[in-house]
């Protein structure tokens, strides 16, 4: 009887490790199918793409150059900065043309607001065109019921 118990008991560990060995070779062999199902029909894994992206293209409005005076700790300081609103509508970016005046009123009082020490700080870049992004939702809300922005790029900018 007590050789019994000691027999079951060294066949537990060998039992765990199988299960243990058979769960990998299972879950291997459900990523290797996966992976070959991919492939045959042309489907890849995106990450972190927006879904709004994989349906429709963004479309792109160039604003013209943006000069603005920004308060330093000793004199005033000139920022020249050019951007790029991106929409995934053409009826929103037509939109935002119709009310264009308004729209630069709003990034020039923002961009007027800052310190030159902001722009000198790094990682600034991201916090800015967020908080433009975010101003110009703002603006087009009021203006038109539109909330159709999606981001705000910055393509050149330029502070003395």
């Amino acid at each position: 009887m007590a050789d019994e118990a000691k027999q079951e008991n060294k066949k537990i560990p060998l039992i765990i490790a199988a299960a243990v060995l058979l769960i990998a070779l299972a879950g291997a062999g459900g990523w290797w199918y996966f992976q070959q199902q991919a492939k045959i029909t042309g489907v890849e894994h995106v990450a972190n793409v927006p879904v709004a992206a994989m349906v429709k293209k963004p479309v792109f409005l160039a604003l013209d150059k943006f000069v603005v005076s920004v308060p330093g700790d000793d004199r005033l300081h000139y920022l020249m900065m050019e951007m790029s609103v991106m929409s995934y509508s053409q009826e929103e970016l037509d939109k935002l043309q119709d009310f264009l005046p308004v729209i630069r009123n709003a990034v020039i009082t923002l961009l007027s607001e800052q310190h030159y020490n902001d722009f000198s700080q790094p990682g600034m870049m991201k916090p800015l065109q967020v908080a433009l992004r975010d101003k110009l939702r703002s603006v087009m809300n009021d203006m038109a019921s539109s909330n159709g922005i999606n981001q705000v790029l910055i393509t050149k900018m330029v502070i003395q």
